[in-house]
């Protein structure tokens, strides 16, 4: 069973998904989970691949959405996604056409969508 923040996560992602497609992205994969970590999204921009993080706060009292990704969870989004394009494509960090994006969700604004985000 879903714990109430995941299931509220998978809400989100639901939405940045539906949002990405509209900007012209095409949908991959999506809750990719590996023992270093998660990818939220997969998505592909043209020939690139693009990793997203999907972050979303309320409101910004204990920081906003974007500085929610700590060092720490951007080496386990860099591991995984390099874990993934070994597993699916046969490829790596080094040789892979990739980025990495997040889609921020705060309060009822619209997404804020970071291209290049670890870039």
């Amino acid at each position: 069973m879903l714990t109430n923040k995941r299931a509220k996560g998978a809400i989100f992602e639901q939405q940045a998904k539906a949002f990405l497609i509209e900007q012209g992205l095409k949908f991959v994969a999506q809750n990719q989970q590996f023992k270093c970590g998660e990818l939220d999204l997969i998505m592909l921009d043209g020939s690139t691949l693009v990793f997203v993080e999907v972050r979303q706060r309320k409101n910004a009292n204990f920081g906003s959405a974007l500085e929610s990704i700590s060092y720490t969870k951007q080496q386990k989004w860099l591991n995984a996604a390099n874990m993934w394009l070994v597993k699916e494509k046969k490829q790596s960090l080094e040789t892979a056409d990739c980025r990495f994006d997040v889609v921020a969700f705060e309060g009822s604004n619209p997404p804020l969508w970071i291209k290049n985000f670890l870039g």
